[in-house]
């Protein structure tokens, strides 16, 4: 009687666990492989705000995928704020007149 009482106790705590990890993978993945794709998106960002080199910003973005496991499967730069860029073009003319 006790021992068939274990088994079910130990079958059922078996398929909750299994149970758990299937249900709990994806989350997990999800979450880790979107540090991993924030992480390669800011340092390809700092590696263009550097040096203006797409292609550069890229293979920095692709190791740091590859690096951690991931594949880099889009790449984009994002020009959201080109409507302010010009705020940074500063230009200052002066005159004076002898008095």
């Amino acid at each position: 009687m006790i021992l068939r009482w274990l088994v079910k106790i130990a079958a059922g705590v078996a398929i909750a666990g299994f149970l758990v990890v299937e249900l709990g993978s994806p989350l997990w993945t999800r979450a880790s492989l979107d540090g991993t794709a924030h992480d390669a998106a800011n340092d390809a960002a700092h590696e263009y705000f550097q040096t203006h080199d797409e292609a550069f910003a890229r293979q920095t973005a692709t190791k740091d995928a590859e690096d951690k496991g991931a594949r880099l499967d889009a790449f984009s730069i994002d020009d959201k704020f080109s409507q302010t860029r010009h705020w940074y073009d500063v230009r200052v003319s002066a005159s004076a007149t002898p008095d």
